[in-house]
């Protein structure tokens, strides 16, 4: 029998999906980094967009990081088979 893993992204609204975004400047030695944020969007692209306009630096490293939560479903239900 052979085991097929299927993935599914869902965002769960609780505490213990949380997303961060963390981003730091590539140009040259700048040592300018975001701090975390739950607000990729907004709070994350605003401080790229500030340190661009600051500086002139465009490049940069994003890592978005998130709590994955982990189910199995086999046929009859979760967790049997």
């Amino acid at each position: 029998m052979t085991v097929v893993p299927v993935y599914r992204m869902v965002r769960h609204g609780g505490p213990e999906s949380e997303l961060t975004m963390t981003a730091h400047c590539m140009d040259g030695g700048c040592l300018w980094e975001s701090e975390p944020t739950p607000q990729p969007g907004t709070g994350g692209a605003v401080g790229c967009e500030a340190h661009t306009a600051a500086t002139g630096h465009t490049t940069f490293a994003v890592c978005l990081e998130f709590i994955a939560l982990v189910t199995t479903e086999a046929m009859g239900g979760e967790g049997s088979g």
